[in-house]
């Protein structure tokens, strides 16, 4: 506009035709963001009533400011009775003694810390919930929480039942294996009476050859008797009841010394090497030495089961604080790294390309149990291809702590 020309009527109308369109405009807009933060609230609303969790917003003490559907049926109040109310009245004892400090660890963080709990709603039995809380907003404000409250009652009544489900079970199985295992007993012992008879040449002298039977006869039943000894070793552990364990000071070279003698004959069946590495005879463990031996047999056997013909198999001791190491080492077909937690569970056995199963899958199993009872633990590590080494760790006598 010219600074020198005067304003007119028309001007001053055009002005105020102006004025309203601009204000007439920022009143849709506002109008427009209403409806739009109407909108939101209303989304939220619906979200926060119709879940299905129990969602309540509290202050710092915990006194509920809104609360939905799910959580008045949780607690047995009717909604609009619950804002005023503190929620951790609702809490069993010890929720509630910790409850402050569940929300000072949230620091200012609006991460949500887990919890479980039991409620106690009105007029109800306890409720197994799990928790979830994080602050809402930020420190310049007034602290309040979000809480989102899950019944877990349904889940922990059905690991209950499968829990149940599995002792009877267990129970059973060990049961069944206790019972068949003395019902072998029987039989067994009439064969050793007779194979004894026989031995003793108590009906006529015996041949060459039908010694050579009779002791492939006595072989097979001591075989027999251990496998049968072993699964009521297993019965026992798993139903819960304790082996005896006679635990005494023993020297461990007087243990170890004998192995060889004992698995001799599959030593040179496969000739396999074999040796025996003591660092020092003096060592002295607080084990059960018959227990003790169950375990080094069984550990012997395997090396020799899963050893090539001209391999070797080495055992050795020596000092690791107060403990003592023995270890039994082949080189063997290994096993692999996904089977090495496996091969210690019962009845599991790894089979190798044309080998014959001979076993239970119990040796393992049972020689842990039986290192943890005598307050120690027996491990593996092997590569494929390369072989295997067992470690059993056992207490050291305070006599022979030096």
């Amino acid at each position: 506009m010219d600074p020198l020309r005067q304003p007119t009527v028309t001007d001053a109308r055009e002005s105020a035709s102006k004025g309203r369109d601009t204000g007439a405009s920022r009143s849709t807009e506002s109008i427009a963001s209403r409806d739009v933060i109407e909108r939101e609230r209303q989304k939220y609303f619906e979200l926060f009533e119709m879940a299905r969790d129990a969602c309540f917003l509290t202050d710092s003490e915990g006194v509920i400011r809104e609360a939905n559907a799910a959580a008045a049926q949780i607690l047995g109040v009717a909604a609009h009775f619950l804002p005023g109310k503190p929620l951790p009245a609702f809490f069993e004892e010890s929720a509630r003694e910790t409850f402050r400090h569940q929300l000072d660890q949230l620091d200012g963080s609006t991460h949500p810390d887990e919890w479980e709990i039991k409620l106690a709603p009105r007029n109800g039995m306890p409720v197994h919930v799990s928790v979830s809380v994080a602050r809402v907003g930020n420190e310049d404000v007034a602290a309040l929480y979000r809480w989102v409250v899950r019944d877990t009652s349904r889940q922990k009544r059905a690991e209950a039942s499968a829990r149940e489900e599995a002792e009877v079970s267990h129970r059973v199985k060990s049961e069944f294996l206790s019972l068949l295992s003395h019902e072998f007993r029987t039989p067994l012992q009439a064969i050793f009476g007779y194979t004894e008879l026989l031995e003793r040449e108590i009906h006529g002298p015996l041949n060459e050859s039908q010694r050579g039977d009779l002791l492939r006869i006595q072989q097979s039943q001591q075989h027999l008797l251990s496998l049968i000894n072993t699964i009521l070793d297993f019965a026992k552990l798993e139903s819960g009841q304790t082996i005896d364990l006679s635990l005494e000071p023993t020297v461990l070279h007087d243990v170890l010394a004998q192995m060889e003698g004992v698995i001799g004959a599959q030593l040179e069946q496969k000739q396999l090497l074999y040796a025996y590495k003591c660092s020092d005879r003096s060592i002295i463990a607080d084990v059960d030495a018959v227990k003790l031996k169950q375990i080094i047999l069984n550990l012997l056997s395997n090396a020799v089961r899963f050893t090539d013909r001209g391999g070797s198999i080495t055992i050795e001791s020596e000092i690791e604080g107060e403990y003592v190491l023995v270890r039994v080492t082949d080189t063997g077909k290994g096993i692999p790294p996904d089977k090495l937690v496996a091969i210690f569970l019962p009845f599991v056995q790894i089979k190798s390309k044309g080998s014959v199963s001979t076993g239970t899958g119990l040796g393992l199993p049972i020689g842990r149990k039986l290192a943890t009872a005598m307050g120690g633990s027996l491990d593996g590590t092997s590569e494929v291809g390369k072989g295997s080494t067992f470690t059993l760790r056992l207490k050291r006598s305070k006599i022979g702590l030096r």
